[in-house]
């Protein structure tokens, strides 16, 4: 099998996943910049949240958007009461819950491809389920506000904490210097998971002139089409998806590779 090589391949996703999938291209000859959109940590306080999760016998649903937040609040939570169903937005983070709690833990999550995950799947579940009394979103500092609201429209009672902050990339001198040498070589493979971590990504490169216009005219990979729209609305000359499984990814970048 033809090794990685030749262009430079931008990891962007947070956690352990990143580092994961950037041991396995790099294994495969690929040239890795494992460039994180958001470093994860938890918030300065955390007293009001670790109250509300040690009594959640008036919650009927959490919802744990993203595996950022699975690893977050399973720092607080080791079980979760029976009568709480937990709900999240795809396949990725369905499978961090049960690896965090276990396989009988209720859980609702859109089954199958990226492209038909979101929160607009999942609450096509949550509406044939019928509404919950009080859902809780554990979720970062920020967020899509769409799904709370969808909550709130339908008469539900709903809480947002913070389980976790983001910190958004910043290039160090190193990762600086490497991206001013590579300007004058073939612009990169980017894969970039959320449409929060397009504007991270912009915002990080500024640092070095003309670093822009190199990183839109190479390829763009991602898991949702509302990323895709959001990666073609900044400029990216070719965009694909996929879906989120290690091997997808990797035969994806083989395939841009060959172009």
């Amino acid at each position: 099998m033809k090794t990685l090589a030749g262009r430079p391949l931008i990891l962007m996703r947070p956690g352990e996943a990143n580092n994961r999938l950037a041991a396995r291209l790099e294994s495969a000859g690929g040239e890795v910049w494992r460039w994180p959109a958001f470093a994860i940590r938890l918030p300065d306080e955390t007293e009001l949240l670790e109250r509300r999760l040690a009594n959640l016998s008036d919650v009927e649903m959490v919802v744990l958007p993203s595996p950022s937040s699975v690893a977050a609040v399973a720092h607080w939570v080791r079980r979760w009461p029976d009568h709480v169903v937990l709900a999240t937005v795809g396949e990725g983070t369905a499978r961090a819950i049960r690896a965090a709690w276990g396989e009988d833990v209720r859980l609702l999550y859109p089954e199958g491809e990226a492209e038909r995950s979101g929160s607009e799947a999942l609450w096509r579940l949550v509406l044939q389920a019928g509404a919950p009394s009080r859902v809780l979103f554990l979720r970062g500092q920020t967020g899509r506000e769409w799904l709370p609201e969808q909550f709130r429209r339908i008469g539900s009672d709903v809480e947002v904490h913070c389980a976790y902050v983001r910190v958004p990339l910043e290039l160090s001198t190193h990762e600086a210097e490497r991206l001013g040498r590579a300007l004058s070589g073939p612009a990169p493979i980017v894969y970039i998971t959320s449409t929060d971590a397009v504007e991270v990504l912009l915002h990080a490169v500024r640092v070095v002139p003309a670093a822009r216009t190199w990183l839109l005219s190479g390829a763009a990979l991602t898991i949702h089409p509302r990323v895709s729209a959001r990666l073609a609305e900044a400029g990216f000359a070719r965009i694909e998806v996929t879906s989120p499984d290690d091997s997808a990814v990797e035969l994806h970048i083989r395939g841009m590779l060959e172009l």
